[in-house]
């Protein structure tokens, strides 16, 4: 097993020099160690030192963005919104950049030779997010992957590539990306509900005889149970297309991509099994079985 590296040893073997940019991807992982627990101690525990800044910049870039995109439209959101979207759209920032996570990403995605079109498709997808209302279908679903999920997912996960995804990796992890979107989907339907949206397709309430009304209210029918195991199948089987991103991660990222997939199967799991209890409150993690989880990917 790895010894834990220090942050400063992480930094340096990365080939990130100067006080400044050490501040800008500090403050990376601490945006992600503050907004998501897990995310932050799998970077730190499974990958290589040299890549842990880059990815946590990566993941720090992607989550800014999407929680933006998910802020609403009151004057305050949209401005923040759009003066993040116009800096990053520079993609080549100067120290006039105000976001430590938006200079940070910039390096990363420039010393990884990250292809600049997922970071662009991510911030025209962000910049519609916010009238993003639903889904009428599984092709509008797949439209919501291709468009938004894949993109942002790209500006993290594609960083472990030195030169980019290849074509196969990238069609790899759009597999995943539609996997990862239906367990979102899921586990935030009562927030989701809560912010006015409705991410689960209509025709498959329609299908069920569920009213948007039965999971507004958080109402324990059949007919909602049923739905909602329906919604459980339907991520099972895009986890079984998922899991090729095993077969074409980078060698250093292969434990972290085991035990992400371990812990969103078991997520899953946890959220068929509560029935109609997700309505109420997601279903998070406990930090040691991420831990043991985590030490498990460790020593396959």
């Amino acid at each position: 097993m790895t010894k834990l590296a220090t942050w400063r040893t992480a930094l340096d073997a990365a080939d990130i020099r100067g006080e400044r940019l050490h501040q800008d991807y500090t403050r990376c992982a601490q945006f992600i160690r503050e907004r998501d627990t897990g995310p932050y101690v799998g970077v730190r525990l499974l990958a290589p030192p040299a890549m842990q800044p880059h990815l946590l910049a990566g993941l720090a870039f992607a989550n800014r963005t999407d929680d933006l995109a998910d802020a609403g439209n009151s004057g305050p959101a949209q401005a923040r919104r759009a003066d993040w979207l116009a800096q990053a759209r520079r993609e080549a920032p100067d120290d006039s950049c105000p976001y430590p996570i938006v200079r940070a990403f910039m390096n990363s995605a420039t010393v990884r030779g990250l292809c600049p079109s997922w970071m662009r498709r991510l911030l025209d997808a962000a910049e519609l997010e916010p009238a993003f209302a639903g889904l009428a279908d599984e092709a509008e679903f797949g439209q919501y992957v291709d468009r938004y999920t894949w993109p942002l997912l790209m500006c993290s996960a594609g960083l472990q590539y030195q030169g980019g995804p290849s074509d196969e990796a990238a069609r790899t992890w759009r597999a995943y990306a539609d996997f990862a979107q239906r367990l979102d989907f899921l586990n935030d339907l009562r927030a989701d509900l809560e912010a006015g949206r409705l991410c689960l397709p209509a025709d498959a309430l329609t299908e069920h005889a569920v009213a948007r009304s039965d999971l507004e209210q958080g109402l324990d029918t059949a007919n909602v149970r049923a739905l909602l195991q329906d919604m459980c199948a339907r991520a099972r089987a895009a986890l079984k297309e998922a899991r090729a991103v095993v077969d074409v991660c980078d060698p250093g990222q292969l434990a972290a991509a085991r035990s992400l997939l371990a812990l969103q199967e078991r997520q899953l799991n946890d959220i068929r099994s509560s029935r109609a209890r997700i309505l109420h409150r997601p279903v998070g993690y406990h930090v040691p079985t991420m831990v043991r989880t985590m030490l498990a990917a460790l020593l396959t």
